[in-house]
């Protein structure tokens, strides 16, 4: 997996991922995505067009990141996560802490 962080404005960062977030990939990327999404203070929205694959893992690490966000004083949404990706997030049910939304300007409206 990869990622890439776009600064969207003075409070809130875009995480665009790419590939599968799975046992293969999670450890190395675990530490940069958390300090990237993470930043002091600043809310994020995920971009989850690119990712093919979410395991509970991946799950697991995205739970992590948005509850690290939280404590600094920011929100996480996630959008535009393909089919299957979005099908494995609602049967988890975590939506109050990773709400999924159709598209970025959605999520950005949630941040707000």
């Amino acid at each position: 997996m990869r990622f890439e962080v776009v600064e969207i404005g003075p409070s809130a960062n875009k995480v665009v991922l790419h590939g599968r977030l799975d046992s293969a990939t999670v450890g190395g990327v675990e530490t940069p995505f958390t300090a990237a999404v993470a930043a002091a203070g600043r809310s994020a929205v995920l971009d989850m067009q690119g990712l093919d694959f979410l395991s509970s893992l991946g799950i697991r690490l995205l739970l992590s990141v948005a509850r690290v966000v939280t404590r600094r004083g920011g929100r996480v949404a996630l959008f535009g996560a393909q089919p299957m990706v979005a099908e494995v997030l609602g049967a988890m049910s975590l939506d109050a802490v990773l709400p999924l939304f159709g598209t970025e300007e959605e999520a950005l409206a949630h941040l707000a």
